[in-house]
């Protein structure tokens, strides 16, 4: 299919933009990492309900985002996993620890959903 739309382009189309327009586009296609006129035409297919455009550099950085704060969320409970397990007498324990514990695991639980969500948005998008 794609072979047939590129066999069949004989139209050529001439327009002038602006100077913010044209940043604009350079930006984007360079986030997505396609040229200008690639650009144009998937923006074209996205329109008519083909194709979906992925800006990478959004993404990555929602991705790094999310990878970070699961990681400070992960040092958190492994830090007070070690202090409670200093402990030799379960009753020793001050109860705000536990409270602590299970407040940062909650957090960390709902961090976890957040990311499956994610990757399921990225999978539908980049899936259609």
């Amino acid at each position: 299919m794609i072979q047939e739309i590129q066999e069949n382009r004989t139209h050529k189309i001439t327009f002038r933009l602006n100077n913010r327009e044209v940043k604009f586009l350079d930006v984007f296609s360079q986030s997505t990492g396609i040229s200008r006129s690639d650009t144009l035409r998937k923006l074209i297919q996205k329109i008519q309900g083909d194709v979906t455009i992925i800006k990478t550099d959004k993404l990555l950085k929602t991705l790094n985002s999310l990878a970070a704060e699961q990681g400070r969320v992960n040092n958190n409970i492994n830090q007070l996993a070690k202090h409670a397990n200093q402990y030799s007498k379960v009753e020793d324990l001050d109860p705000e620890i536990f409270a602590r514990f299970n407040s940062l695991l909650a957090r960390h639980l709902d961090y976890q959903q957040e990311i499956n969500r994610t990757f399921r948005k990225i999978y539908k998008t980049i899936s259609q």
